[in-house]
């Protein structure tokens, strides 16, 4: 829209500014006096003047937010008002601001040549102008310029609508989601930028199938601090009037200068998002903030039933994970806790958040090879002979063959794990030999966070080893057995690791937490 104003500072401002560009100051005092008490839509005018083609310009530069120039047509020299009108729109770039020119002088020709060629939106003799037809020109001139800006609000709404919709389409927790469609609703709104570089007060909850209220999942401005909050301890009791009456009509509400929308899923989750506006929401199409309303409800539709989806998924691999597990006498918490592992690992080492998902909801079926492994050797109490062993590390290739075949992202992670985490970064695990970055990124972290709970696990054939024990392990095995970004990894955020492990313990004791610095400092 290159010079023109915004519709906020439209609506910001308590008045519509007037430039007149006359060299006579007779007219810039008589147009003065005339509309000294003029108001439109209950705002007066303020008035600026150019005595010159140089200062009208300086005040044009300034001043994006004029509305309507009154211009001389013969200010300075002949036809310099006609160069001034045709630079205000193609040089300075605004479509906006409504020019009209005044004439002491009547010329027929020069009229018709000022409205075919110019950009103009009035020619005016000053005789005439100088009485009450200004009131008309001016009125007519405002009118004009705020349905532009109207139209060009609008643009740029619909512009907003096609983007926001595409970047929420792109969200991969519903939570992110919710926060990012309050900005995106704010943005329009209240005419800020997505970003938050503006004061806003308002708040976004959830409620998902199993709790009985909306909970605050960011809030903003006064509402900053009701994180976690019910969403009816976190308003007036006016305003949570006007909730649930949204949450009634299940369609957006506008009641004074207050926003409400409501999302629900056919997984049972729903959205809420409540906006403070900064006045009426006078300045935008109602319709294109329908159609924001309706792509936001389809996205967040997709979004809960692809999370539902992902749910379901993780909920079948860990319960394949257990059975595998189950057989040779282990807790399925175990692969709980190597998908929890995971995902720690993959999200420190910079993976993406699609792979960290992926790590973590194809981790628990490492095993699922052993299913092909007799009892007689998986439930074995004592040390295996080398051919036993060598049946044991078949279950890798089994399971690779088992999943080898899908054409589904997830089960061709799973492959991949199920392969490699046996292999060992010096080059001397199994069954391929394959060594440092050779091996799949996903293999290198299962096999860390496969070891770090089988050690620490008891097992038909041994007993569970200490912390200190086990991060001694890890410490002389960087490197050799393991990646060695990946320990660096563990041991900087062992906190996180230990949390995991006391969250889904085999036992309802806390593992002890007393781990020799000395090992973690050497």
């Amino acid at each position: 829209m290159g010079n023109e104003c915004s519709i906020k500072e439209l609506y910001d401002s308590d008045h519509w500014k007037v430039l007149i560009i006359d060299d006579d100051n007779f007219v810039h005092i008589m147009i003065k006096e005339i509309l000294k008490s003029f108001r439109f839509e209950d705002k007066p005018l303020t008035i600026l003047s150019a005595h010159s083609s140089v200062e009208a310009l300086n005040i044009l530069n300034e001043n994006k937010d004029v509305a309507l120039v009154l211009l001389d047509v013969f200010i300075e020299e002949e036809n310099t008002g006609l160069k001034l009108s045709k630079y205000i729109r193609e040089v300075i770039g605004n479509k906006a601001t409504r020019i009209v020119l005044m004439t002491n002088r009547g010329s027929q020709k020069l009229e018709e040549e000022a409205i075919l060629n110019y950009d103009i939106n009035g020619y005016e003799e000053k005789v005439q102008l100088l009485t009450n037809k200004l009131y008309t020109v001016v009125i007519a001139s405002l009118r004009s310029y705020r349905d532009i800006m109207y139209i060009n609000n609008n643009r740029r709404i619909m512009e907003e609508v096609v983007a926001s919709s595409s970047n929420l389409f792109e969200k991969i927790s519903i939570q992110e989601f919710i926060s990012s469609t309050f900005w995106h609703l704010n943005s329009i709104i209240n005419l800020c930028r997505e970003d938050g570089k503006c004061s806003v007060n308002g708040l976004a909850a959830l409620r998902s199938l199993d709790e009985k209220a909306f909970r605050v999942i960011a809030g903003y401005g006064r509402y900053s601090n009701c994180v976690d909050r019910r969403i009816m301890d976190s308003v007036s009791q006016e305003d949570f009037e006007l909730v649930r009456k949204a949450y009634k009509m299940q369609d957006p509400l506008i009641m004074g200068n207050r926003y409400i929308s409501y999302y629900y899923s056919s997984s049972g989750v729903e959205g809420i998002i409540f906006i403070e506006t900064k006045g009426q929401i006078n300045h935008m199409d109602r319709e294109l903030l329908d159609i924001f309303h309706k792509n936001i409800s389809a996205a967040f539709e997709s979004l809960c039933l692809n999370k539902e989806i992902e749910a379901t998924q993780r909920e079948i691999l860990y319960l394949l994970g257990e059975v595998t597990e189950a057989r040779s006498e282990e807790t399925g918490n175990h692969v709980k806790r190597v998908s929890k592992y995971s995902h720690i690992l993959a999200e420190k080492y910079g993976l993406s958040p699609r792979s960290t998902m992926l790590i973590s909801m194809a981790s628990p079926i490492h095993d699922i090879g052993k299913v092909a492994i007799p009892d007689s050797i998986l439930l074995k109490p004592g040390k295996l002979t080398s051919e036993e062993f060598d049946i044991v590390k078949t279950h890798t290739t089994i399971g690779y063959n088992l999943l080898k075949g899908s054409n589904r992202e997830l089960l061709k992670s799973a492959a991949i794990i199920a392969y490699e985490h046996h292999e060992r970064y010096d080059g001397k695990g199994y069954p391929q030999g394959l060594k440092g970055d050779e091996i799949h990124i996903f293999g290198r972290i299962v096999a860390v966070a496969d070891v770090f709970d089988a050690l620490g696990s008891p097992r038909v054939y041994k007993k569970p080893w200490v912390m200190n024990d086990i991060l001694k392990y890890f410490k002389e095995e960087r490197g050799k057995h393991f990646d060695p970004d990946l320990i660096d990894i563990l041991f900087n955020n062992l906190d996180e690791f230990i949390a995991v492990k006391e969250k889904f313990s085999d036992k309802n004791t806390k593992v002890i937490r007393q781990v020799s610095q000395n090992i973690i400092e050497e």
